[in-house]
């Protein structure tokens, strides 16, 4: 008899991200989790004491994912190329999965407390390159808004836009602030 791999709390972590961003939140179900893990409730119960602390370990590590450490690896790069970094790793996540989530929070405490981190962390992390660049605080957190809303409601209103369309958007995007970095430069 062949034994199965052990399915570890990753495991389920990493399977409640894939069934929201495939069937968004009737796919948390601990029924729905462990059919599709091919598990007992005891193996779900065995790694989280309740249903809740799944939700709370599973937006964790989406934050950590697809937020934290997009940051981390963005800043890695010179200067110069963070910018363009972030707008690639930004534009190949799991966009199903960033409209999942969203939808998702609309009906549970845990996801809209994690997602609204995760919205000002994101917001914050970009105005920060562009305080970096040269922008004053002020102008620079009212173009990461712009920038951020307009990344957002990219994946609602188009959800089906492929990455190379994105990222041609994000690079006009970047063209116009440096626009308005040259200008504010003349105009002092």
């Amino acid at each position: 008899m062949t034994r199965r791999k052990r399915f570890e709390k990753e495991d389920w972590l990493a399977l409640g991200l894939t069934q929201l961003s495939t069937e968004g939140a009737a796919g948390l179900t601990v029924e729905a989790l462990c059919k599709n893990a091919e598990r007992t409730r005891g193996s779900f119960y065995h790694h989280f004491s309740d249903h809740g602390e799944f939700i709370e370990a599973m937006m964790s590590t989406w934050k950590k994912q697809n937020t934290l450490d997009v940051a981390e690896e963005t800043l890695r790069e010179e200067q110069d190329m963070r910018g363009q970094k972030l707008s690639d790793l930004a534009n190949n996540l799991d966009l199903n999965l960033e409209r999942s989530i969203r939808q998702f929070a609309q009906s549970n405490e845990t996801a809209a407390r994690i997602l609204q981190q995760v919205d000002e962390i994101r917001t914050d992390f970009v105005a920060g390159l562009y305080q970096q660049d040269g922008l004053d605080p002020t102008n620079a957190r009212e173009i990461a808004m712009l920038e951020y809303a307009a990344y957002v409601g990219a994946q609602i209103v188009w959800p089906d836009m492929v990455v190379k369309d994105r990222v041609k958007l994000d690079r006009r995007f970047a063209r116009l602030v440096n626009s308005e970095k040259e200008t504010g430069r003349r105009e002092s």
